[in-house]
């Protein structure tokens, strides 16, 4: 039936091409390909028999009905369209898929294709659309004028110029009402009659050098051949002769020429044709029919002309001659079935288009968003394509016949199942892989694939095949896509984030949620060639947690590793396995289609065919290598004799293979093949043919790589048909690898030493590879800037420091620093992570080896400056990662500034340059720290608990708020305000909701829009000591201090607590009486209850069947009597992935268990407090004495160790592994250590090197860092003519810094915290104010820099000075005049830039003045209420003199001029920093001369991008006005940006900035005339 959707026919819409405005003849005919059996005028003569076929007049051909003829064949090539015509367009949604239609020798765009000329028998319109898996495709048909009858001149236009018509039209060609057709964004495939193959190939290879058509070339998936003449044919040059004689002033063509039999023409378009062929799937169909040439019939194109007799081409007869071989009788015509059947072969694979799969609703942007978070860097179907161009027509059709598979296959129960394929090596388990994929979604079936390559090594990880499967999930289903695009509204990077992390929150908590009513269906092939195959078993048996039934199947070879894996297996998951044993018969067909070309006698092909598939067993790859060899062969004898001596299996045959390879080149091609060799054996990716070719050079300047590939390499390696070079299967690796004595054998450790020299080499020698001016240049330059790290960890660490003085004098030359721009242009930093885990790596194995030599080769000052770049490479992630993305070149000159002058790059940069740069002073200690940032949470309320998700970290405080700060940021982003204390709260496992539990309420919050959303009155007399979502997050549950578990199901109308009938309200253990619990805490999705009671073990309950799980007794109390205590247990937490609980023991000592399992693992230490990441591979603990440890959860292995004065009240780790957060009095410290960051980019996709991932893990064991923590500045004041600056820190000290001084000194200690310090305008007195309104003014020494003495003046600022400057502005936005009004009360809290602090801050403020050196313009930065509870910022200036005025106005309320920040600075702004004069004059003495009115100055601010910036003042005249153009100099590190630091940054009217970051200034010089260009 073919009534499942609306068939849209349309008109013919014409793209014109450049052939359309040739002259016609008047005379022009309608001739088709290379014959006419329609119009045959028969004459005694040869010649004009021969004629007539093409339909070329003769002089017996003049009669009426000839001339009537002609003319109807004339109107109709009139009436059929040159160009490109639309025959069929999709209803709804856009085509998946263009196929094109392309004419031969004489035909027309439209009646080529019609039976009789009729049409009604038009089958690419009228019965294509209707076939299954084609109505969401586009056909279109192209016509161009290569009829040769036409008369006039000689043609000069050749198979060329049609095939630019071609690309010109499928380019710029125009649709219905003029939209443009767009081809090249989706796949396309062309079917193409005689000639019309020959144009299509030649628009192919055109199209490949050509920028302009490379999306049509990346779209071109299939060509479909009808007898075209790849070779060409005799009848050629028979019919230019007579067209050039013709009495009707008929000319030869040129285009008919090139067809004649292997001309110029055809073996150059063949030449070129055959080195791009691997990238398409081709189909040859031939004719098997005479055609009528006049009085005799004869074949127009013999089968070897119209076959290519490529390894993968799919070829086939058709029943009919060459006119008719594209021509059908019906639906039902063989050759229609033919024809179509290959159609439909090819549209699947270049993109499934069932309704599910692209569904009109889902975006190009929301996948792009979701493509972009979970880093899927290769397209799916890539590895697919490549298998369906193996497959053979016919095969691996018994499997679905098989029993167990139609079972797993068509289940119609909700459960999930596995089904493992399992199969012999070199069996074609990959093909039949990807023929199941193809039934299934030829049969509507939901289908996510993925296929493990050993070859490639991301594609062996498991994290990628997870993202992988939820990218098609979300690309197939629209509900899965709003999942995850919320998880995209949050900036969630899944690249870096361990397998177990990625389950978890992708699958678990977002897509097991989906409801739909069929399956999915996942096909994971190569099973056993994953880096971790038992680890993904164990993490993918959770399926039967998912709402939707999820069926996968595994196929690999059957280890016993799997085994047992597969054993273990949840017991409620179904596993079946299937032997792949019904390949024979595809083997023996494969065999027979292999042997029909050969040479030889019909009985030698038999034996040949009988030989080998007896002696083939299962193994395709056997019988492809020995075919190979066979085929070679030139004799009888010789084929015999090859038979004779069949290898039994693979290694002998690979033993053969590598004795012709020694035998058969020249010494120096042996040379070039063992390099190829040891680049494919060795490298951590495929490597393209060019990216190899470039390699290479300059020792092997290589012509045609493919082709060299092909003659010296044997058959150990293959080129894939996206010309990527692998080796022909694993065991051929393996078998290179572990055989010594071959001359082709690969020493792995000697072959990643040699990559890595040609890697560093080629960086160094030349900037302007790593800085190439195109993508397409210099293609090897990413493949050596990403994986010279990887070949440096299994390279040898000899004793002839061959690798170590290349690193050195790379890491000492011009070449680094561009390499690290080249890493930030592709967004690949973690290379730099990478590069210094495995620079440290390689230095502690050379040190080893090193220590059996004299200390004086030890290479020593080599070695130290590798391990300051491996901190160096680390920190510069860390601190400047997002600003390099966004501006790669500032590598160059403004990140080393930036750094620490003890810095390896810090000491490069600055021996490399001569002009004045950036500088910066201040810090007391110039080496990095661990401290990314520390900022407070509020002076006036306690921080209390911290907690780490995606996008926010949370504070909660002693005020009962939520404060939630963006992690990439630091800055306040929401807030959610309970209106008493809260005593604990827990968000969603989506992150969406979040419920916090008050004294008396419970309450529940929307997190994007931080909404309120219920309430629910708490029991009384009853505390919760943790609350947790369960289910569906529809329902909330808690365990209170009475030892009730209740829960509420806050949607419903009824919102009340409900208590479960839980047992731990019973007696205890051994008949003794529980109290209040100690600790509890509900796992991750609120299934499962840690309860601590003092003196009982800690016990694990099931919330859904309130039964004890179990209990976990420490080894050291089972002997202990019933009457004595267990050891008390203190912090208890759980790991979200494994299911173990995490605790403290009161004796200090860490403990996990499996409540599942009886035994616990202890680690013996000193903790006060335990949190477990996210991700569950870390988790943290902190003494009393404020010292962070952090521990390798599944090692149980000390990590990390922070050791920090200050006692720590929480402690959280990010989601990541990278930060630790914690909380020390009302600060927040945000630590970012380098054993985090190498762990957290442990390159987890390797297997290789798993043993020495795990040696080089080891190596953090001994990271211990001591952190002096300053107290955070509070104040800061700069001296208006000395530069000089004041500072107050949180504890009451008043420190001094003299102008040219290189200390600072302490010159007073207070009580409170310093909350202003200002200047007099001659620095003559200092003025202090502290947290307790008390004003301190202090006379300064100007004999004696940095004495001060104390006057005898203390104000309060309830009765002084401040209340007489304190003003509060209100501004008449109708009129632009601001009302100024005096405060009587004390002057309050600076009201937050992002939400309201307290109900007074409800109000227009003012937050920030800054006055212009001159005098003549006062910025203002007020803050006002919005509707959102955030304040609106907004930006004047006034003039001062009318400030001044309102001053002597007794008891009016004066207004004052107000003139609004030009609009494209104020949404730049982030802080006002000061003025700046522009050319300051300076006296002998060094101090700033006075301020002249006309001196120009300049406005400076940071920007939202941490950039600053400048802008000019321009004029002394009122009112002052300010250029919108603006500067940007340098951006601030990333550790530097915090609110707290931002309030207080300042500059001096010369130009110096100062910055407060960790207690200390930092004073940064010679910025203002460095002006950063894009």
């Amino acid at each position: 039936m073919f009534h499942r959707f609306r068939r849209k026919k349309v008109e013919p819409l014409v793209i014109p091409t450049i052939t359309q405005t040739l002259p016609q003849s008047p005379h022009q005919q309608h001739a088709e390909s290379f014959s006419s059996t329609q119009d045959v005028h028969r004459n005694s003569t040869t010649i004009s028999s021969s004629l007539s076929s093409y339909n070329v007049p003769t002089d017996n051909a003049r009669d009426g009905s000839i001339e009537r003829r002609r003319r109807e064949r004339s109107a109709e090539r009139h009436a059929d369209p040159l160009g490109l015509s639309v025959l069929y367009q999709p209803d709804e949604g856009s085509p998946v898929v263009n196929i094109v239609f392309v004419h031969g020798l004489g035909g027309t765009s439209q009646k080529t294709w019609c039976r009789n000329r009729d049409t009604e028998y038009f089958w690419p319109r009228e019965w294509l659309p209707l076939e299954v898996g084609l109505s969401q495709a586009r056909i279109l048909s192209f016509g161009y004028n290569a009829h040769f009858a036409s008369s006039g001149r000689e043609n000069i236009l050749n198979i060329a110029d049609f095939a630019k018509d071609l690309l010109f039209a499928m380019k710029f060609g125009l649709g219905e009402d003029s939209q443009e057709l767009n081809i090249g964004t989706v796949p396309t495939v062309f079917i193409a009659h005689s000639m019309g193959g020959l144009v299509v190939k030649k628009a192919y290879i055109l199209a490949q050098n050509d920028s302009h058509y490379e999306a049509i070339v990346k779209s071109t998936r299939a060509i479909l051949f009808l007898s075209t003449p790849h070779r060409g044919t005799n009848l050629a040059e028979l019919l230019n002769k007579i067209l050039s004689v013709s009495l009707f002033n008929h000319s030869a063509k040129h285009y008919i020429a090139e067809l004649r039999q292997n001309s110029p023409a055809l073996q150059d378009i063949n030449e070129q044709f055959r080195n791009i062929a691997p990238n398409l799937q081709i189909f040859s169909f031939f004719e098997t029919q005479q055609t009528a040439v006049g009085p005799r019939k004869m074949m127009v194109l013999e089968k070897d002309s119209s076959i290519l007799g490529y390894p993968h081409e799919v070829s086939k007869p058709l029943d009919a001659d060459h006119h008719n071989v594209c021509k059908f009788v019906s639906q039902q015509d063989p050759n229609y079935i033919s024809v179509r059947n290959a159609i439909r072969s090819v549209v699947p694979k270049v993109d499934q288009i069932e309704k599910d799969i692209k569904p009109p609703s889902l975006g190009r942007r929301d996948i792009s968003r979701i493509e972009t978070m979970l880093a899927v860097s290769s397209a799916p179907e890539d590895d697919l394509e490549y298998f369906q161009s193996l497959w053979m027509p016919g095969s691996c059709e018994w499997v679905l016949s098989r029993p167990v598979l139609r079972s797993w296959l068509e289940d119609q129960s909700s459960r999930s199942r596995i089904l493992f394929v399992s199969g012999l090596p070199g069996s074609g388990k990959s093909v039949l892989s990807s023929f199941i994929v193809e039934h299934l979604q030829q049969t509507d079936f939901r289908c996510q694939y993925y296929f493990f390559r050993y070859g490639d090594h991301a594609k062996r990880s498991v994290g990628l095949m997870l993202r992988s499967l939820a990218y098609q999930i979300a690309y197939q289903l629209p509900e899965a896509c709003r999942l995850l695009e919320k998880l995209a509204d949050d900036a969630v990077k899944f690249e870096k984030v361990e397998a177990r992390t990625i389950w978890s929150k992708l699958f678990s908590s977002r897509l097991f949620k989906l409801q739909l009513q069929k399956p999915l269906y996942w096909i994971v092939d190569a099973l056993d060639e994953c880096e971790a195959p038992e680890k993904l078993l164990n993490i993918i048996s959770s399926i039967t947690l998912s709402q939707t039934p999820i069926r996968i199947m595994f196929i690999g070879r059957k280890t016993q590793a799997l085994s047992t894996a597969f054993q273990r297996m949840d017991s409620s998951l179904e596993v079946s396995e299937l032997h792949a044993d019904g390949t024979k018969a595809d083997l023996e067909a494969y065999v027979v289609r292999e042997t029909r070309y050969m040479r030889g006698t019909p009985q030698l092909k038999a034996r040949v065919v009988r030989k080998v598939s007896d002696m083939a067993g299962a193994n395709f790859l056997w019988v492809r290598l020995v075919l190979r060899e066979i085929l070679q062969c030139h004799t009888e004898a010789e084929i015999e004799e090859a038979l004779v001596e069949l290898p039994a299996d693979l290694e002998p045959l690979y033993q053969r293979m590598s004795k012709a390879l020694a035998g058969s080149s020249r010494p120096g091609d042996r040379a070039l093949s063992k390099k190829i060799l040891t680049w494919v054996v060795c490298s951590q990716r495929a490597l393209s043919v060019d990216e190899l070719s470039e390699a290479l050079q300059p020792e092997h300047d290589v012509l045609d790589l493919r082709l060299t590939i092909n003659q010296i390499c044997g058959d150990f390696i293959v080129v894939d048909s996206r010309s990527r070079i692998e080796m022909v299967h694993q065991t051929a690796r393996e078998y290179l690898i572990k055989t010594p004595g071959l001359e082709h054998s690969i020493t792995p450790r000697t072959g990643h030493e040699d990559l890595l020299l040609k890697c560093i080499s080629y960086l160094s020698t030349s900037q302007r590879r790593v800085n190439p001016p195109r993508p397409t240049a210099h293609l090897f330059a990413r493949y050596a800037a990403t994986c010279w790290p990887y070949h440096l960890r299994l390279s040898a660490a000899s004793s002839d420091h061959t690798a170590l003085l290349a690193l050195s004098q790379f890491f000492l030359g011009p070449s680094v620093l561009s390499w690290i721009q080249l890493l930030a242009q592709q967004d690949h930093l973690r290379t730099l992570v990478f590069a210094s885990q495995n620079i440290m790596y390689y230095l502690w194995r050379k040190s080893k080896i090193d220590s059996e030599s004299s200390p004086l080769t030890h290479r020593l000052q080599e070695k130290e400056m590798l391990e300051l770049w491996a901190t160096d490479l680390v920190k510069i992630v860390g601190k400047f990662g997002a600003q390099l993305v966004k501006y790669p070149r500032s590598i160059h000159d403004l990140v080393p500034a930036l750094c620490p002058s003890t810095s390896a790059i810090y000491q490069h940069y600055r021996q490399s340059k001569t002009k004045q740069t950036i500088s910066v002073g201040g810090f007391s200690r110039q080496r990095w720290d661990d401290c990314l940032s520390k900022f407070s949470a509020g002076r006036d309320r306690q921080a209390q608990q911290i907690m780490c998700l995606d996008r926010y970290f949370v504070i909660l405080t002693s005020d009962g708020t939520l404060r939630l700060y963006d992690t990439i940021t630091g800055q306040p982003s929401k807030r959610i305000v309970h209106g008493e204390r809260v005593l604990t709260f827990k968000f969603s496992a989506t992150h969406e909701k979040c419920v916090t539990y008050g004294f008396r309420t419970t309450k529940v919050w929307q997190v994007q829009d931080d909404r309120h959303l219920c309430s629910i009155t708490n029991p009384n007399n009853a505390k919760a000591l943790d609350v947790a979502f369960a289910g569906d997050e529809s329902t909330i549950i808690t365990c209170s201090d009475d030892r009730r578990v209740r829960q509420c199901h806050w949607e419903s109308s009824a919102k009340a607590w409900e208590t479960l009938d839980m047992t731990i309200e019973s007696d205890g253990a051994d008949g003794r009486q529980f109290n209040s619990p100690r600790r509890v805490a509900f796992n991750a999705d609120g299934t499962h209850l840690a309860v601590a009671f003092r003196g009982f073990p800690l016990m694990v309950w099931d919330v859904k069947t309130a039964e004890l799980v179990g209990r976990c007794e420490r080894t050291s109390d089972r002997n202990k009597s019933s009457q004595d205590l267990h050891t008390d247990v203190g912090p208890i937490c759980w790991n979200p992935v494994t299911g173990h609980v995490l605790g403290l023991y009161n004796d200090g000592c860490v403990f996990k268990w499996l409540p599942s399992e009886i035994d616990s693992e202890e680690i013996r230490t000193v903790a006060a407090g335990i949190h477990c990441s996210s991700g569950g591979a870390l988790f943290v603990t902190n003494n009393t004495d404020g010292v962070l440890k952090v521990w390798d959860f599944h090692h149980f292995s000390l990590i990390y160790q922070l050791s920090c004065h200050e006692p720590v009240t929480d402690i959280a780790l990010s989601p990541d592994g990278r930060r630790i957060y914690d909380i020390r009095d009302t600060f927040c410290n945000i630590w970012e250590p380098n054993a985090l960051i190498r762990l957290a980019e442990t390159d987890e996709r390797s297997s290789e090197t798993s043993s020495t991932t795990a040696e080089s893990t080891q190596l953090s064991l001994s990271s211990e860092v001591s952190n002096e923590v300053q107290e955070p500045l509070t104040a800061l004041s700069v001296g208006a003519r000395t530069s000089s600056f004041c500072s107050g820190d949180e504890v009451g000290v008043l420190r001094l810094h003299v102008a040219k001084a290189e200390s600072l000194q302490q010159i007073a200690q207070g009580f409170l915290p310093v909350d202003h310090v200002v200047w007099s305008s001659d620095e003559k007195y200092l003025v202090t104010a502290d947290l307790g309104g008390r004003l301190n003014v202090r006379l300064m020494d100007r004999l004696n820099p940095g004495s001060s003495y104390p006057m005898v003046l203390e104000i309060k600022s309830g009765n002084g000075l401040l209340q007489a400057v304190k003003r509060t502005f209100s501004l008449d936005r109708g009129s632009g005049r601001m009302r100024v009004e005096r405060s009587q009360s004390q002057a309050s809290k600076v009201p937050s830039a992002y939400f309201p602090m307290s109900p007074d801050e409800d109000r227009d403020a003012v937050d920030q003045a800054v006055m212009s050196n001159s005098g003549s313009c006062l910025v203002i930065q007020t803050s006002s209420p919005s509707g959102e509870r955030h304040r609106v910022i907004q930006y004047w200036m006034i003039d001062p003199r009318e400030l001044a005025m309102s001053n002597t106005d007794g008891g009016s309320t004066p207004t004052i001029t107000t003139h609004a920040l030009p609009l494209a600075i104020a949404t730049k702004v982030q802080q006002i920093l000061g003025f700046v004069i522009k050319k300051p004059r300076r006296r002998s003495h060094g101090l700033i001369d006075d301020i002249n009115p006309t001196d120009e100055e300049v406005l400076i601010f940071i920007d939202h991008d941490d950039w600053v910036c400048s802008c000019l003042v321009e004029g002394y005249h009122r009112p002052v006005t300010i250029e919108t153009k603006i500067k940007r100099h340098f951006f601030l590190p990333q550790d530097w940006v915090n609110l707290d630091n931002l309030r207080l940054a300042t500059v001096s009217r010369e130009g110096q900035l100062f910055y407060p970051r960790n207690g200390e200034v930092a004073v940064i010089s010679n910025w203002l005339q460095n002006e950063w260009l894009d």
